[in-house]
């Protein structure tokens, strides 16, 4: 985005203003490569629904070979059983 700004003839400050950050901040991401992707270092995040996501999914498809709805209440109820 910032190089596109720049692209349109914004001055480093004018897009600081437009996007709320430092022109510190633009000058160091117009002066990034165009094909630079940031690596986050972040550890995946653990859902607490994750450990019943296969019993679900088996639950959806038997619903979805029948053409039949679950409710979520059922599918609640479901994993509640199971230890959620």
């Amino acid at each position: 985005m910032i190089k596109k700004f720049l692209a349109e003839g914004l001055s480093k400050s004018a897009i600081a203003r437009k996007l709320g950050i430092s022109r510190d901040t633009v000058r160091r991401y117009a002066n990034l490569p165009d094909d630079y992707v940031p690596h986050i270092n972040r550890p995946p995040v653990i859902n607490s629904v994750d450990p019943y996501l296969p019993h679900i999914a088996k639950m959806l498809e038997m619903a979805e070979a029948t053409k039949s709805e679950i409710p979520l209440t059922v599918i609640y109820e479901e994993i509640k059983k199971l230890g959620y």
